[in-house]
């Protein structure tokens, strides 16, 4: 029982240093300086959306792509970067795909460019983003990935990126550590001092620039009393949305039957037995349907994936396996 408790506690230790190790520190400043030749051929598109609205992202293209582009979302509260998304547009990019790395709305240097706020059901804007890149790049087939928020957002534009009026040249699309119950993950969060700190800060920066920009924000300056994710999200969710309660706004983006009834190009979703943010257990939520399917790597932590020893991402390779061939097991 004893050399069981050390072997839990030793795990759940490399979990967590996997997590922010992963993406912080020497790893961060490493992927940095790899990306920059990349970095000096890349540049801004802002990308035309449905009522007024623009979304904003960084294209590396690739004059040696063949056709293929590789389009990556970032996290909650990620941006272009992150370090996961630089390590993986790196990768990419020297393997002869051209990227374009997508930000959410409110995320990275975009907060002056829509007065609403960011929210996990703004599904349609990014789609239309996506169609507006088409327009820009005709030629282009898309290969999209997404790592944890933006994970769910790749599966369901996978689950409508040939119906509901759109068109999109989707050929397959990637989970990495996606939210499958969002409710779940909020708590999941919550109970971590570590993680609940990093994610409140990070969303309290985020409010103030909103604030800063848009005077319709001032008068809820409160909300940057809040030190707890869940009691944030219950007070911002009513304010911002037409959903009474969080856990309602929660549902809406679920990766379950509830909402995901069919899926319009074949999208895969990537685990981590040991992510100390994702409850590895709620992929028992995911339906069963043709196109999805989902597999559960023995350790990588939360977008971490580390390789042991070094400083290099296990999950670049797995992107690229998985965009050139059609099955992946552990």
């Amino acid at each position: 029982m004893a050399v069981s408790k050390v072997g839990d506690a030793w795990s759940g230790m490399a979990a967590h240093m996997n997590t922010i190790l992963g993406n912080n520190g020497p790893r961060k400043w490493w992927v940095s300086c790899q990306i920059r030749d990349v970095e000096r051929l890349s540049h801004e598109i802002i990308l035309p959306c449905e009522d007024g609205v623009q979304l904003h992202g960084v294209y590396s293209p690739n004059p040696n792509d063949q056709g293929r582009l590789a389009i990556l979302i970032h996290g909650w509260e990620g941006c272009f970067s992150s370090t996961y998304l630089m390590s993986a547009t790196k990768h990419l990019y020297e393997n002869g795909y051209s990227v374009f790395r997508l930000h959410l709305r409110d995320h990275g240097p975009t907060h002056h460019l829509n007065e609403e706020p960011f929210l996990a059901v703004r599904l349609d804007e990014v789609v239309q983003a996506l169609g507006s890149l088409h327009k820009r790049v005709p030629d282009k087939r898309f290969f999209l990935a997404g790592f944890s928020m933006g994970g769910n957002f790749v599966v369901r534009i996978a689950a409508r990126a040939k119906s509901h009026g759109y068109d999109l040249p989707l050929v397959k699309a990637l989970a990495l550590c996606p939210p499958v119950d969002p409710e779940q993950v909020s708590y999941s969060i919550a109970n971590s001092q570590i993680y609940n700190r990093y994610f409140v800060r990070k969303w309290h920066k985020s409010l103030s620039r909103k604030m800063m920009l848009y005077p319709s924000f001032q008068p809820h300056a409160d909300l940057l009393n809040h030190r707890d994710l869940v009691s944030l999200q219950e007070d911002f969710i009513p304010r911002f949305s037409e959903y009474e309660t969080a856990s309602s706004y929660f549902a809406d983006y679920g990766l379950t039957k509830t909402t995901l009834s069919s899926m319009d190009v074949p999208c895969h979703l990537l685990f981590t037995r040991d992510d100390p943010v994702i409850p590895v257990a709620d992929c028992a939520l995911l339906p069963k349907l043709e196109g999805l399917s989902y597999e559960i790597a023995p350790s990588g932590g939360h977008c971490g994936f580390v390789k042991a020893p070094g400083l290099s991402s296990w999950a670049d390779d797995y992107i690229l396996r998985y965009f050139e061939q059609d099955e992946l097991l552990f």
